[in-house]
């Protein structure tokens, strides 16, 4: 263990500094005390272990406080002598409190309304990108419906020409379907003509057909009976010898 002595300066006094180093110090579990110097400065007396003292150290300049600003921090290590019991805040007269805690809450006050001034104005900013953005937005959106409406129109005008091209289609599909008809009515009706009328010269070559086989027949008759009448004789005559 050491003790550390530390005197901060730059504007730490009435700013609310004591407090935030009592803080820390509670936070660490250092003993020990800080308090206002006549100079402005701020005195700070702590003891604790090597590792702890060092964070407590760093700790003890702060750089995201608004109110704070310190421009110098002296350190300078003692040997312990163990007489603190716990970490406190030396205090002044009680009018100088009174006046400090004042001066500290102005000070507050004014840092918190000039916060609120940029955070306002940084809203009013962002506002103004959004409405400008929503804008743009919203115009780039129109162009796009704009650009599709034409790209529907020009579809549709191609579903037209499609359509008709169908229809077309379609309608020269009837008349050759027509024509087809017509032609397979007259091949139909030529067909059952011809035929009619190779039936009728069948019918005749039929007709004349029968008539030769008719006389061949009645021919042949002849022929076989001539055959008979000649061979009879010659039986006859060889008998007669």
């Amino acid at each position: 263990m050491k003790r550390a002595i530390i005197i901060a300066k730059g504007r730490v006094q009435r700013v609310g500094y004591r407090d935030l180093i009592a803080d820390r110090a509670m936070d660490l579990g250092v003993v020990g005390f800080v308090e206002n110097q006549p100079d402005g400065t701020v005195k700070i007396v702590v003891e604790g272990e090597d590792e702890i003292l060092e964070e407590f150290v760093r700790k003890a300049h702060p750089e995201d406080d608004p109110m704070i600003r310190i421009t110098l921090v002296d350190v300078n290590y003692e040997k312990v002598t163990g007489e603190f019991e716990h970490f406190k805040i030396k205090r002044g007269r009680s009018e100088e409190e009174t006046a400090e805690r004042l001066d500290t809450a102005a000070k507050s006050l004014k840092v918190l309304i000039e916060t609120t001034a940029m955070m306002n104005g940084n809203l009013g900013n962002k506002i103004d990108a959004g409405r400008e953005e929503n804008k743009q937005g919203f115009t780039t959106l129109i162009e796009k419906q704009d650009q599709m409406l034409g790209k529907q129109d020009v579809m549709i005008e191609k579903q037209g020409q499609t359509l008709t091209i169908i229809k077309s289609g379609v309608n020269e599909m009837r008349e050759s379907r027509e024509e087809n008809k017509t032609l397979l009515l007259d091949f139909h009706h030529d067909t059952i003509q011809k035929f009619d009328n190779l039936d009728a010269k069948y019918g005749k070559i039929a007709e004349n057909m029968e008539g030769i086989l008719e006389e061949l027949k009645e021919e042949r008759k002849e022929y076989r009976e001539s055959i008979e009448r000649l061979v009879n004789a010659i039986i006859e005559s060889r008998k007669e010898k």
